[in-house]
This record gives C-alpha cells, structure tokens and sequence, in this order.
C-alpha cells in the first residue's frame, strides 16, 4: 500500500526561514499541504493562504486551509480541514467543501465526523508528543478501531517519525500526517522518504 502524507505547518517551530521550508515541503513527494496557523487574526490567516495557495500552484501541490472557514469560502477554497466541535458549530461550511478533514481522538468522534461530512479523518495524537505532554496519546489499538468505524480515509497524526512509523505497517491508514517531523527535519525529502522506507521495513 503507498502511504500517502499529509503536511501540517506550524510557525512556531521553525527556526529558519518560514516561507522557505514551506516551499521546501509544496516541492516535497507528499499528497497535500495544511496551512494551520491558529496564532493569525482571521485576515491575517488569510493573507498567508493566498501567499501559500500561489506556491502550491506554482509547484502542483494541494493546499487545504484551516480553522479559518471565513478565509476558506472568502478565497474560494474548497478544501479545509477543522476540529470535530469546529465542524459542528460551523456545518454550512459543508456547502462551499469538497475535501473536508476533521480531527478525532475516538471512534465515537470518528464516526460523528463522517456524518456530518467528513472526506478524511486526522486521528490522534498516535504517539506521545513534545507538544502535548499532559495528554495520554490515543495508541495505535484505538486508530485500528477509528479505521475500522469509518468508510473515509483515516491518517494518522501525532508522534509519527522514522521509529514509531513501523507500528503503523498493519494498520489500515490511508497515510500519516506530519507537523514537528515535516517543520524542523534537516531535509525534507530525505526526510519524507526515510519515512516511506521505514513503513515498508527497508
């Protein structure tokens, strides 16, 4: 099976330039791009959504908004991922989505999320992680039951690097999502394809 990943930004952990690992990652072997940056006012997320939806273009490169459902429909992008409590505060944003992905830390939220529109599920956080220490990970037993309840891609988030990936193998993932790994790796590519050879065990 190919693993497909997804890439979710995060200013905060670049130490570098930006823009410059973001166009690192459009230019990357991965399947599409999540532009979350929660510490933006609504017209300041959008102003970087229109700077980031011009470098996926230029590269070919699926770019999905986030959190910011206003900037979405203001840009006319039909492709956004949320939280599950997002979603249902905001369900006419069904009208204007045709990629919707919802985060989910259950099956009972998993299966909630498909019906109310969900195209793809982010499960997690898989793993325990730097940047949520006090919050026990969801495990790799409760993303097989997530992948198991719901009819939509699943991908997995949260801890996910070149040595957790192989407890992944037997799990019916449609892919992984990457935010610490993909945003402070030496390079991504290299990076990326570490990943894709560690998952098939070379």
């Amino acid at each position: 099976m190919v693993l497909k990943i997804i890439a979710i930004t995060n200013h905060d952990l670049v130490s570098t330039n930006y823009w410059e690992r973001l166009e690192q990652i459009a230019t990357a072997p991965i399947d599409a791009v999540v532009l979350r940056e929660k510490n933006l006012t609504e017209d300041e997320y959008a102003e970087y959504a229109r700077r980031m939806l011009k470098l996926c273009n230029l590269h070919d490169q699926t770019c999905i908004l986030h959190n910011f459902g206003k900037a979405a429909v203001r840009l006319h992008v039909p492709r956004f991922q949320c939280s599950l409590k997002y979603l249902e505060d905001h369900s006419s944003l069904l009208y204007y989505m045709t990629t919707l992905g919802v985060s989910v830390h259950t099956v009972k939220e998993a299966v909630r999320a498909e019906e109310l529109g969900a195209t793809y599920i982010i499960a997690g956080h898989i793993f325990p992680t730097a940047c949520k220490k006090t919050e026990p990970p969801v495990g790799v037993d409760i993303l097989k039951e997530i992948c198991q309840a719901v009819s939509v891609p699943v991908y997995a988030l949260g801890g996910v690097n070149t040595t957790t990936i192989t407890q992944l193998r037997n799990i019916p993932i449609a892919g992984i999502a990457l935010m610490s790994g993909i945003m402070t790796c030496k390079n991504v590519t290299d990076y990326i394809a570490e990943l894709k050879n560690k998952y098939v065990g070379k």
